[in-house]
């Protein structure tokens, strides 16, 4: 295990390539596989590597090492740019990473806590859309969001397929007009459906955001993002452009060389 992490911190498997496969591994160091598996959970518990597909083949892969910043706030500003992205995109792209998605859409009933924060009826039908992200291929977050079928109906949020600009721009363009968030952060262990989407060991540490949205009449959506609590750092911003472009320069000019 300190070997494998040595060499990725070295260099001599940079992020985004695989492991040799655990029967090579297990040759060099002459040890078993059972002990080749224990060191790459270990190292995946870590958050340095995760198990997926690359050039079609399933391995062991290094993650990046480096921070992904989530402006939480992006997409409540009334200037935010028209461009057919939602947040997420806009939060990878401005990490100079490169974001995707798996989406797939449903309608069934709602857990319990999240029909009391709908409030609809605990036998009540809702949609429950799920986007599992990715930045650089890598799986990163999945967010699952919850619509009261009425109010989906109405916006055409109860699409089968993803909304490109996101669905509280869908959501403004057809008249619903959210005015009030809450937003509650929760850190939580990766259970085995966490494990599975993200591609991390089950008890890893995860940063569960969830965010209820109203306008001045109904709750419209219930969200909820599941992160790699060690690779991302969400920043919350408030007040007149101005002074937040104040802020940010001041924070920039005082962390040159620092790796975000």
């Amino acid at each position: 295990m300190e070997t494998l992490r040595e060499r990725i911190a070295n260099g001599v498997y940079p992020p985004g390539t695989a492991l040799p496969p655990q029967v090579d591994l297990a040759d060099e160091f002459q040890v078993s596989q059972i002990t080749i598996r224990r060191a790459i959970s270990e190292l995946t518990t870590q958050g340095l590597l995760y198990t997926g597909y690359l050039d079609g083949k399933r391995g062991t892969i290094v993650r990046s090492t480096s921070r992904f910043t989530h402006y939480a706030t992006d997409a409540l500003r009334p200037d935010r740019p028209i461009q057919g992205r939602d947040t997420f995109e806009e939060s990878a792209i401005r990490n100079g990473r490169t974001p995707s998605k798996r989406f797939h859409m449903k309608i069934e009933i709602a857990p319990p806590d999240v029909a009391d924060r709908l409030g609809v009826a605990h036998d009540e039908l809702v949609v429950h859309r799920t986007l599992h992200q990715l930045v650089d291929g890598e799986p990163f977050s999945r967010e699952t969001s919850y619509f009261s079928l009425d109010l989906a109906k109405e916006t055409g949020i109860d699409s089968p397929h993803d909304i490109a600009e996101g669905t509280m721009r869908r959501l403004r363009d057809r008249g619903v007009i959210e005015v009030s968030i809450s937003d509650e952060i929760a850190y939580e262990s990766a259970g085995p459906e966490d494990a599975a989407d993200l591609s991390v060991t089950v008890g890893s540490p995860l940063l569960v955001q969830t965010r209820t949205a109203a306008t001045t009449e109904r709750v419209t959506r219930v969200v909820r993002v599941v992160r790699l609590g060690e690779r991302v750092r969400i920043v919350w911003e408030q007040g007149d452009e101005a002074g937040l472009v104040v802020i940010r320069n001041t924070q920039a000019q005082n962390t040159k060389g620092e790796v975000k």
